[in-house]
């Protein structure tokens, strides 16, 4: 499965990546900024995208957009360190698939990575992703 994994901190990218491939079913791309995006996403057609919320240069908002644009059919997700329920409801509002709070939410982010390379479905089961 095709991943696109967007994240500015080089350490945060690098032990994401990490756990990704631990899965054995990702095949990852990376990027540090929203001015790489474009081009992977029509190049490479990922059937998952992992964005920070919190990108430097345009924002993640950006790159959810131009991914629901160019790659329709792509599990788009959005992380971040911290996330209070309203910020959530907005990105959901936005677009985004799914949510996670990096500080606590690491292993659901797990689980629908892994959801998704064995179903090739966005959607978990609501007791998965509780």
């Amino acid at each position: 499965m095709k991943l696109l994994l967007v994240e500015p901190s080089i350490l945060l990218r690098e032990r994401l990546a990490a756990m990704l491939a631990s899965l054995g079913c990702v095949e990852l791309t990376q990027a540090a900024a929203v001015e790489e995006v474009a081009h992977m996403i029509l190049a490479i057609q990922p059937e998952v995208v992992i964005v920070d919320a919190c990108l430097p240069d345009e924002g993640g908002l950006g790159v959810l957009l131009r991914a629901r644009l160019d790659c329709r059919s792509a599990c788009l997700v959005v992380v971040s360190a911290h996330f209070a329920e309203p910020y959530r409801k907005r990105w959901l509002q936005a677009g985004a698939d799914h949510v996670f709070d990096l500080s606590t939410q690491v292993d659901l982010l797990l689980k629908m990575v892994r959801h998704q390379c064995r179903t090739h479905s966005c959607s978990m089961p609501r007791h998965e992703h509780q």
